[in-house]
């Protein structure tokens, strides 16, 4: 099991109770359309998670800092499969990163608003399959951030196999796959940084392999600072490694490392993952992200291995 850094748990308790529930600086509404789910606060936009209408699969088509800002970007020209906050591998030998004629697709069956976000079912199809190859309950909701200048979001993923599935199905995929995000473009030429101040491995160009509790990314929106970060959760099957690239477009993955190592989903096995999501007005220092990150861990359950 990784451990956190250790913190003051009764300054940890103290700052939560002091944000109160997610929203304690303005009620959260989610409203609910046929295509897709937002989250405001205050009546301002924090989320929006789009549904249907899509190509291929559903994701977060943005995600705001409490300032307002932005940082996702979608169906960008150079990469069209490329959709603000996504999560997708190979199942199977089916590509479901990319979007191409042999690619499968991600389907909402019925989304759920909850209190913070909402719960989605989906089911994961190959192309023209009369029946899925695998299904997903995926639960995204704003958290309560003991930083006043950071936005906080939880990502769960539930897999499994549909009934009656009598075969293993192997998750794997290229090095960047998993939970991603394409950043705007002025976000583009940003730099990383991570919990263990690890350079990581250089996988191609400027990609890198970087291992740690968590990953932020430090750029620049309208001439102003933000910082994006993502925090892996004790108990995911295998410590995240993150994919980083700065250029020529920004983007960060939460990974399983599953082109060196794939991950069997068996019958009757329920696969979860779950990942935090963070963005600051500001350069956020790596004390800042430590505490909001023990805050999602927190909330989030902390789990281990």
């Amino acid at each position: 099991m990784r451990i956190w850094l250790a913190g003051a748990a009764a300054a940890l308790a103290c700052a939560l109770a002091a944000a109160g529930a997610p929203g304690a600086a303005g009620a959260l509404d989610v409203e609910a359309t046929p295509d897709t789910v937002r989250v405001r606060q205050a009546g301002a936009l924090v989320l929006a998670y789009r549904r249907t209408g899509v190509p291929a699969k559903p994701y977060v088509v943005e995600l705001r800092s409490p300032a307002g800002v932005n940082v996702l970007r979608d169906n960008v020209a150079d990469h069209l499969h490329h959709h603000g906050l996504m999560f997708a591998v190979t199942a199977g030998g089916v590509n479901f990163w990319e979007e191409t004629p042999g690619s499968g697709t991600q389907t909402s069956l019925r989304t759920r608003p909850l209190r913070a976000g909402l719960l989605d079912s989906l089911e994961w199809r190959a192309p023209s399959a009369p029946a899925p190859m695998m299904l997903e309950e995926r639960r995204i909701e704003i958290l309560r951030s003991p930083d006043p200048r950071a936005t906080l979001i939880a990502w769960r993923s539930d897999l499994t196999l549909p009934r009656g599935a009598g075969d293993p199905l192997r998750l794997d995929g290229a090095h960047y796959n998993g939970l991603g995000m394409r950043f705007v473009a002025e976000m583009d030429g940003g730099t990383f940084a991570n919990a263990d101040e690890d350079p990581g491995v250089v996988f191609r160009g400027e990609e890198r392999l970087m291992r740690g509790r968590w990953c932020a990314y430090r750029a620049t929106v309208g001439g102003r600072p933000v910082t994006v970060a993502m925090f892996d959760h004790p108990a995911n099957p295998r410590p995240a490694t993150w994919f980083t690239m700065p250029r020529p477009f920004g983007y960060l993955s939460a990974t399983l490392r599953y082109h060196e190592e794939p991950v069997e989903l068996r019958p009757g096995q329920r696969l979860t993952l779950r990942y935090g999501v963070a963005v600051w007005d500001g350069d956020a220092a790596p004390e800042r992200i430590e505490s909001v990150g023990r805050a999602w861990l927190r909330q989030a359950g902390g789990g281990g291995r």
